[in-house]
């Protein structure tokens, strides 16, 4: 019997850190996905003409987009094939959006997403 203790505290002392790794590795994969899925509705509204860099016109940072992105916008513009067409990702918490920026960058008024970080 205390053979089989020993045993099951051995495999539990090696069980427990690794479920730890694997809880990180977890959290980091969410704020990657994130911060692609921030990139790839900032490419689809920059694609249909909204431009959430310059509108509103504030400084721009990638933290500011990103939570323009997350607020979400409406195509206005009537000639556009987009009109009244909703861009955002409105789900996404504070605690996650400031996650995903550093995978993020402004670079050339676009919101670029950086995966080697």
């Amino acid at each position: 019997m205390l053979v089989v203790i020993a045993v099951i505290g051995i495999l539990a002392a090696i069980a427990v850190p690794n479920i730890g790794r694997i809880n990180n590795a977890a959290e980091l994969s969410k704020d990657r996905r994130n911060a692609q899925q921030l990139a790839s509705v900032y490419s689809a509204a920059s694609a249909a003409g909204y431009d959430f860099v310059t509108t509103p016109t504030t400084a721009a940072t990638a933290a500011a987009v990103v939570t323009r992105i997350v607020t979400g916008a409406t195509v206005t513009d009537s000639t556009s094939p987009f009109y009244n067409q909703y861009f955002g990702v409105p789900n996404i918490s504070a605690t996650e959006q400031a996650s995903a920026v550093p995978y993020l960058s402004l670079t050339n008024s676009m919101l670029v997403y950086n995966s080697g970080l």
